[in-house]
């Protein structure tokens, strides 16, 4: 469940940790993350005591919630702390202006389909926001916890990846599932952003040879040849490009890769 949902800070808790007595261990983990003692977390969750602004921020880090995330969870705390109607109904409209504010985002991707430049600028700037957006094609990978696994990131960075792959509408959230959304984002070879979209997945190709596979393929050599064979090398890879395009476009998805012309497995 998403903190947006809840209007207390208490109920998005309960539903993170669990009812009491459930085995998870979840809320051994907070109690620890925020160095209190679990019978504190135990009488906060009942209503008999309060975590503090500090507590609440070292929560945000505990649960990796973005930037607005972690601002509305503290908003949900100071409404709860508030010792006035008044101070209380002073949290409550700021903590509904930013829920309508999240709710026009929703609005917005089922109108406009066209990525902005700005958007495109962010989503090529780094190759975490293209393996983001593969890997929640697969089964195995519905949430900021798996990803953050698979990708070796902090969870607060990659919820902040996927909170703006959200905004975006190239991920879709379902059941706190997340899923690839309706939009894609596609660059031209004439792009001004083409060159860093090269490079992202060839420094990600480097970094990868550390977990080097036998399934994996890689191959690099410096030759010489005349200008004609040239041509026929690269004729031939152009073909080869066109057939393994065509069988990813109907191929079942089970596994995510990196095609560079260096081919190997998006999580190793």
């Amino acid at each position: 469940m998403q903190v947006w949902e809840f209007l207390t800070y208490r109920d998005y808790l309960l539903s993170k940790l669990g009812a009491e007595g459930s085995r998870s261990g979840s809320r051994k983990e907070l109690a620890a993350a925020i160095e209190v003692h679990t019978t504190h977390v135990s009488q906060v969750l009942k209503g008999k005591a309060e975590f503090s602004q500090e507590q609440a921020e070292a929560i945000n880090s505990f649960f990796g919630h973005t930037e607005d995330e972690g601002e509305y969870f503290l908003l949900l705390l100071l409404k709860d702390r508030a010792g006035s109607a008044k101070l209380k109904a002073r949290y409550n409209s700021k903590i509904q202006k930013m829920r309508d504010a999240r709710l026009n985002i929703s609005k917005r991707l089922n109108v406009d389909n066209a990525i902005s430049e700005k958007d495109r600028e962010r989503f090529y700037s780094s190759a975490v926001y293209g393996a983001t957006h593969v890997l929640c094609s697969l089964p195995q990978y519905k949430n900021t916890e798996s990803l953050s696994e698979a990708l070796h990131l902090p969870k607060q960075r990659v919820a902040e990846v996927v909170e703006f792959l959200l905004k975006i509408g190239v991920l879709k959230q379902e059941k706190d599932q997340l899923f690839p959304g309706p939009r894609h984002v596609h660059l031209a070879n004439d792009s001004e952003m083409i060159l860093k979209h090269h490079i992202n997945w060839r420094m990600h190709c480097v970094s990868n040879l550390q977990f080097l596979d036998k399934e994996d393929l890689h191959y690099s050599a410096c030759l010489s040849i005349s200008n004609a064979d040239a041509f026929r090398v690269k004729e031939g890879i152009l073909e080869t490009l066109k057939k393994t395009i065509s069988i990813v476009g109907e191929s079942e998805v089970e596994s995510g890769y990196v095609l560079n012309f260096d081919f190997y497995k998006l999580v190793p």
